[in-house]
């Protein structure tokens, strides 16, 4: 009798530690989007529509909130597919997201209040946020 129920306590603790471990996880919230292309000439005219950006495969480095790429600020990294969609999974806080296309790093977006951050992007617990990626080589 002992042993089966030290059996028993060996399994709760193995569950609840299985929990414990689950319940961490839940701080985390997902990145979700796409990856494009501009290219060729994009200046506008009445007659012609708009550029579209087309999928690419590159790799998004997502680092801590900063203006340029530096490697000691990567938290993490993803790659889009031949359709241009990547998804990964984070923990909460506030990013900023460089897209890698041959071999060149690039940011297309700033926001510079109060200061100039690349792709600013906040990752909220059980969320996903969706960023649109592009990467411009257009002429104008």
């Amino acid at each position: 009798m002992k042993r089966s129920s030290l059996l028993i306590w060996l399994v709760l603790l193995l569950f609840t530690s299985c929990a414990m471990t689950l319940t961490h996880s839940a701080n985390q919230g997902s990145l979700k989007g796409t990856v494009g292309l501009l290219e060729g000439n994009c200046m506008p005219s009445p007659n012609s529509p708009p550029c579209k950006p087309r999928p690419v495969e590159a790799t998004l480095y997502i680092t801590k909130p900063t203006k340029q790429f530096d490697q000691a600020l990567l938290v993490d990294s993803v790659r889009s597919d031949a359709k241009g969609q990547f998804e990964i999974a984070l923990d909460s806080g506030e990013y900023s997201v460089f897209a890698k296309y041959e071999s060149e790093v690039s940011c297309a977006v700033f926001q510079c209040n109060p200061s100039c951050v690349c792709n600013p992007i906040k990752i909220v617990a059980d969320s996903t946020s969706l960023l649109q990626v592009k990467i411009d080589k257009a002429t104008y």
